[in-house]
């Protein structure tokens, strides 16, 4: 019997998607968990697994298509099965759905010269006519920079081209306009001087227009702080010993290639205190609260368009050497687009590290819908009075982010001292 591949939702109030490429054409076998796409969300690229095994028999959303979410993509089934009764309901092409900011905008009455940009050759422009592989970040980046991607060279999967394509394209500079020089006109009943210049800005700004990365996460933010009475506890952890101990890990383990991160150990301790307090871990549900049986770790990673939270899966078992292979692995992946759906969207307990920032302390927004997110802050240099003794340690502010409706501050407090407990004797995760 056909089955019919879905437009699935892979983040929290995601609404349509983009079918990128198509890994597999019609007429090929498919095995179950085998990626048969690549789909574009608001904030990433990730590929898409097939949750039945047969022939692709029919792809439905071309390459370039939006598709709402549990709308059919595409069918499989036995060789030779019909599927003439698959409907097609709402599916548009990209530009469709793209707000153009010059819509409703007033002609100008009197000619006005453009903004200095790239000259574009008609020979260029004429090249392809075609979809140009590229991450979200790396167009959004490109269209800041008034950049044509045709002649950016890809060096992620299948020549898609990334931020740091975008980021390290030097442009031939005798195709550069040079901006024109101030003009002066003086009224002829006036003596008043009007310079214009086409680097200027008028009175009132131009407005610019709001990413689909930025509106997602307005929309999940808004109703998270909506929805979830959001209650907030601190403390200072004592991370002199920690500190050490990751600096022998690291020269002990040089040759490995391993390099202990203070995220890897603040991950690790959160693993072991979410088993012990399950409750962080668990979701609400208006019937009840809804506890997970496995851990998955979202780690905020900062993008150029805005923030994403992708997870580290079923880490509840892992040693502190996994989590950390894991992490690095996450990250590499995030920046080229190959996160799985699971891995972007099916985090149980966020940590946001703004530690690089020098940032010593901050509160975090839950990502719904998780129950509860640990901030934590830059690890640096403080006074410290044990036994009545003065020291110099180093130090690091942490806060946890709950859900009223699943825990109290009480539990809250409990939580984030247990985290405290295990980072100040650091051996422990390590067993």
């Amino acid at each position: 019997m056909a089955t019919e591949l879905k437009m699935p939702q892979m983040g929290y109030d995601m609404e349509e998607g983009t079918v990128v490429r198509w890994l597999k054409e019609e007429g090929s076998a498919v095995n179950r968990n085998e990626a048969v796409a690549e789909i574009e969300t608001d904030k990433a690229i990730v590929e898409f697994e097939s949750d039945s095994e047969g022939v692709l028999l029919k792809i439905i959303a071309p390459e370039g298509t939006v598709v709402p979410v549990g709308q059919t993509i595409a069918v499989i089934g036995d060789e030779g099965e019909e599927t003439d009764n698959i409907s097609i309901l709402d599916l548009r092409p990209p530009e469709e759905g793209k707000s153009d900011p010059t819509k409703n905008a007033t002609p100008p009455t009197e000619p006005q010269e453009s903004t200095p940009a790239l000259s574009v050759t008609k020979e260029a422009s004429e090249v392809s006519t075609g979809r140009i592989l590229s991450t979200p970040i790396a167009r959004r980046m490109a269209e800041e920079r008034n950049i044509d991607l045709s002649y950016i060279s890809g060096s992620g999967p299948g020549g898609r081209i990334t931020k740091n394509d975008v980021e390290n394209y030097k442009p031939d500079n005798s195709n550069v306009e040079k901006p024109a020089e101030p003009s002066i006109s003086v009224a002829p009943t006036s003596t008043t001087i009007v310079v214009s210049n086409t680097d200027s800005h008028s009175e009132t700004s131009e407005k610019q227009p709001i990413s689909k990365m930025r509106q997602q996460i307005a929309r999940v933010t808004v109703k998270s702080k909506t929805e979830k009475p959001h209650f907030y506890v601190s403390a200072d952890i004592n991370m002199t010993n920690a500190m050490s101990i990751r600096k022998q890990i690291n020269e002990q383990l040089k040759d490995d290639g391993v390099r202990l991160t203070v995220n890897d150990l603040i991950v690790k301790a959160c693993i072991q205190a979410l088993t012990k307090y399950p409750k962080f871990n668990a979701y609400y549900e208006e019937d009840g609260i809804q506890y997970n049986d496995k851990i998955n770790i979202a780690v905020a990673i900062a993008e150029e368009e805005g923030l994403i939270v992708p997870a580290i899966l079923d880490c509840g078992e892992k040693s502190l050497r996994q989590v950390s292979q894991m992490i690095k692995d996450l990250a590499d992946r995030s920046s080229n687009g190959t996160l799985s759906p699971q891995e972007y969207s099916g985090g149980t307990f966020a940590i946001s590290n703004l530690g690089m920032f020098d940032v010593s302390s901050f509160v975090a927004i839950i990502h719904p819908p998780q129950s509860a997110v640990l901030a934590v802050g830059t690890v640096s240099e403080k006074p410290i009075v044990t036994d009545g003794e003065i020291t110099v340690g180093q130090v690091m502010t942490a806060t946890i982010s709950a859900d009223h409706r699943i825990v109290d501050g009480a539990e809250g407090a409990q939580f984030l001292i247990e985290v405290k407990r295990l980072l100040q004797s650091p051996t422990s995760l390590l067993v």
